[in-house]
């Protein structure tokens, strides 16, 4: 093969060949055997580190804490103060954590449901049977009755009764007039006035005394009829008060019972229509 067809493969391979023939010669002639350890040089040895000390202890004997004891830090005097700790005032103080009173119940097929007002005032809670309210998680719904609803809890179970309005505060019904009463007093004013006609006139004063002992007898009749009167008059109006708040506490229950229907239908709808 000659040399102008030899290609870049095999000029590669002659030239590594060239260089390991020439690295062979030389060790041949001591290439390499000049070489040799230095001696030992102490001033370029790097000293060891020393291992630190070790740290004191943190605590110190138990003596050393007597002012954490004698001078209290969260006190403001730094005095100690005596405490006691009683499970039973903790618990009385605690209390139940079911504070509420039962103003409506609703009790249909499909629906019982309940309205608690918290004792010491603020919004209405709607709980429904098998769940409890939210300010007492604790308790639940376990049955509803027409006036009563009964909870059980941590400490067993709770009836309460539904209260009924006792007739203080209110708007003051409207007075009516014509009433029975206003009609007796009436009459017995109109009893007490005597007849004036023309014929008791000349009889009268014909010098007879019987005229006279009669308008006496009917004036102290109605003095003492007019108490009787007015106690009729207060009785009646009392009674009419306690009618027209009656049926104001009927109608408000009515629009509430229908508000909450209302409510009802519309999640029922809204659950129809998302699980279509």
């Amino acid at each position: 093969m000659r040399a102008e067809d030899a290609g870049a493969r095999t000029w590669l391979y002659a030239a590594v060949a060239g260089w390991a023939l020439c690295a062979w010669v030389l060790a041949m002639f001591g290439m390499g055997g000049s070489i040799d350890r230095l001696d030992e040089d102490p001033s370029l040895q790097q000293p060891l580190p020393t291992p630190a000390s070790a740290a004191p202890e943190r605590l110190g004997p138990l003596a050393q804490y007597g002012d954490i004891a004698g001078r209290p830090l969260f006190t403001d005097t730094r005095r100690p103060q005596p405490f006691v700790i009683d499970p039973m005032a903790e618990a009385g103080e605690t209390g139940s954590g079911f504070d509420y009173v039962l103003t409506s119940v609703v009790r249909t097929p499909t629906l019982q449901l309940v309205i608690l007002q918290p004792t010491e005032g603020g919004d209405p809670v709607r709980v429904r049977q098998g769940s409890a309210p939210d300010g007492a998680p604790g308790w639940v719904l376990q049955s509803v009755e027409a006036r009563r609803a009964v909870f059980a809890g941590p400490e067993g179970e709770q009836a309460l009764e539904l209260r009924v309005f006792d007739g203080v505060g209110g708007q003051a019904p409207t007075p009516t007039a014509g009433s029975p009463a206003d009609m007796a007093v009436g009459d017995a004013d109109a009893s007490a006035v005597p007849d004036d006609t023309p014929g008791q006139r000349q009889r009268g004063t014909g010098g007879g005394q019987a005229p006279r002992q009669q308008a006496t007898a009917q004036e102290g009749a109605a003095d003492a009829a007019a108490p009787e009167a007015d106690a009729a008059v207060d009785s009646a109006a009392q009674q009419q008060a306690a009618q027209d708040q009656v049926e104001m506490i009927r109608r408000r229950i009515e629009e509430r019972r229908a508000r909450l229907r209302q409510e009802d239908a519309t999640r029922s709808n809204q659950r129809a229509n998302q699980t279509q």
